[in-house]
């Protein structure tokens, strides 16, 4: 439970001074095929029904597995005119971002324009990286399992402040990178972990330099489109985000029990995020991507095995992160299943496989997390049910 959560937490004291604009949600039709008798289908229902009654406002749960799809989304997407959430609706899905850059990188790599034991120094220029510490020791590697070192500029006092006083005038990467200059390391590099979405910025950097090419043109050409992914978006525009239909977003800004709408602040982040955030997508294209990447689509059984080489934190009591994966144990401890999480102020979202069952799963949630408030555990129990069911279920 880690990424842009703490932004979420430092920010929850303040009051933004603009009202929050409402989305005119109309979702899109989708093309899954569902098993409307899908054997887990009464228990999800079930599950996601439980969760809804406790509060949240939307949730959506895509499921792929030996039996088929299965969808269920139930709640609202907008509170204020009891719009459902339903079946298909796009929306952002944060740090999962992060699975799609891990893999552009490793793509870089098998095609010799990356190497993963080169330092930041080697492809950057030190105009731009010289004021990072350990700028001429920090490999790739770890910047894609979080092993810098460098800390994570969207917790800094300063981007606080200026989200607080310029929620919607976001800063761009180079802007972003500008809050880490100077700052300490956090630890020697590779002698530690701690997510910092630093680390997936500089990667956006190094890719668009060795490839010479944008990343929305990276990530069209080397995943959607040999994948007929048509429903990934990345940094969606005001326009788009209209017509797609995203979800209305929610925080509880004061731990009290009541939701606020922030569906402006919200989507106004959710652009800045870029390749470590600012993917928005359905479900079901989540799932045939990571379900591509599980099966060695993309790229090479080498590669994958080392998304899936863990490190663990000191203070970790397991692994913490791969190459763009989080690992989590979810039903048999003896399994590892793995996947990522996203997060922003107004909602969450989960992918995650279960190697042992064969099976895939998509969670997005329209309320975001904040820490003592009752949402952070609203949220995070969605999860956590859904997936160690998922994890055990036959």
């Amino acid at each position: 439970m880690k990424k842009i959560l703490l932004l979420v937490l430092m920010l929850a004291f303040n009051q933004c001074q603009r009202d929050m604009y409402l989305l005119d949600v109309e979702p899109l039709e989708g093309t899954v095929e569902y098993n409307r008798n899908h054997p887990l289908k009464d228990s999800l229902d079930v599950i996601v029904a439980r969760h809804i009654a406790d509060g949240v406002p939307g949730i959506q749960l895509v499921v792929k597995d030996a039996d088929g799809w299965y969808m269920t989304s139930q709640g609202f997407a907008q509170v204020e005119h009891q719009v459902p959430f339903r079946d298909n609706m796009v929306a952002w899905v944060y740090s999962i971002t992060k699975v799609f850059t891990a893999t552009l990188t490793l793509m870089s790599a098998e095609s010799g324009q990356i190497d993963l034991d080169s330092t930041l120094a080697a492809y950057l220029p030190e105009k731009l990286i010289g004021k990072l510490a350990n700028y001429q020791r920090i490999t790739v590697r770890q910047l894609l399992n979080h092993s810098s070192g460098l800390t994570n500029f969207t917790v800094l006092p300063a981007y606080l402040l200026d989200q607080f006083n310029q929620p919607f005038k976001q800063p761009d990467l180079m802007e972003q990178l500008t809050y880490v200059n100077g700052k300490p390391e956090m630890f020697a590099p590779g002698s530690d972990f701690y997510y910092s979405n630093t680390n997936y910025l500089l990667l956006q950097l190094i890719l668009e330099k060795v490839t010479g090419t944008d990343y929305r043109t990276l990530l069209r050409t080397k995943i959607l489109e040999p994948l007929k992914l048509n429903e990934v978006y990345y940094d969606p525009d005001d326009r788009q985000i209209q017509a797609l239909g995203f979800p209305n977003y929610y925080f509880e800004r004061h731990a009290d029990g009541q939701l606020e709408n922030v569906t402006s602040w919200n989507n106004a982040i959710g652009k800045s995020l870029k390749g470590y955030g600012g993917i928005a997508a359905n479900g079901r294209d989540i799932i045939l991507f990571y379900e591509a990447l599980m099966e060695g689509r993309l790229i090479s059984e080498g590669s994958l095995n080392q998304m899936k080489t863990w490190v663990t934190g000191k203070s970790s009591t397991e692994p913490d992160y791969g190459l763009g994966l989080e690992y989590f144990t979810f039903g048999d401890p003896s399994i590892p299943t793995y996947g990522h999480e996203g997060d922003n102020i107004g909602g969450t979202t989960m992918v995650l496989y279960i190697p042992g069952k064969q099976r895939y799963l998509f969670i997005s949630e329209n309320a975001g997390r904040q820490l003592f408030g009752e949402y952070l555990f609203k949220t995070s129990e969605t999860k956590i049910d859904l997936c160690n069911f998922l994890a055990s279920a036959d």
